[in-house]
């Protein structure tokens, strides 16, 4: 299966992770898919010219399926990051990662994370409890307008909203801890 569509999303820190669900299930939102592991390649050329624009090529590999994922330069215009999403469903992932190295693509960044997914009844909004080496975090993604107003039902302010990739993140919790380990990932 392949879509193409405009991915808009904030995320959102959160310090206790049975008090984010007790939260996300006080907005009315319902268990879409259980906690699971996700393991993400992102990929570019060797001038980095996918990251130089803010695009993102990745890999993300859960259980034993796999998804292709292109995001384009993203636009901030509206409070929520914007950007063109085309996936397309993997059958061999591990061989997909081999091709890209092979072809000459090289692996820029790998990201662990366990994330539990809600839909928010009334609302085309989806939101992912994400549990990260640095942190855990909510992501909302759907229509702008839900994501405000769902973020305002959960009680924060669009200060709090948080538009960088968990790239940026990582490497600003490196700069901020004196780390310098290459990959977000689980030891």
């Amino acid at each position: 299966m392949s879509s193409s569509d405009l991915e808009k999303e904030i995320k959102l820190s959160v310090p206790d992770l049975a008090d984010a669900a007790r939260l996300v299930l006080s907005v009315g939102a319902k268990l879409a898919k259980e906690r699971h592991f996700e393991d993400n390649y992102v990929f570019d050329t060797t001038d980095q010219k996918l990251r130089r624009n803010k695009m993102l090529l990745r890999v993300r590999i859960v259980g034993s399926q796999g998804v292709l994922t292109f995001k384009g330069t993203p636009d901030y215009s509206k409070e929520v990051k914007e950007r063109e999403e085309i996936e397309c469903d993997v059958e061999d992932a591990e061989s997909l990662i081999r091709i890209l190295l092979r072809i000459g693509f090289s692996l820029l960044f790998r990201y662990q994370k366990y994330r539990t997914v809600y839909k928010v009844e009334g609302m085309p909004l989806e939101i992912s409890m994400d549990e990260t080496p640095i942190g855990n975090y909510l992501e909302l993604e759907g229509e702008i307008d839900s994501i405000h107003e769902c973020a305002r039902r959960l009680g924060f302010l669009r200060e709090q909203y948080i538009l960088e990739s968990y790239a940026t993140l990582y490497d600003r919790w490196c700069r901020e801890n004196n780390r310098t380990i290459a990959y977000m990932t689980f030891e």
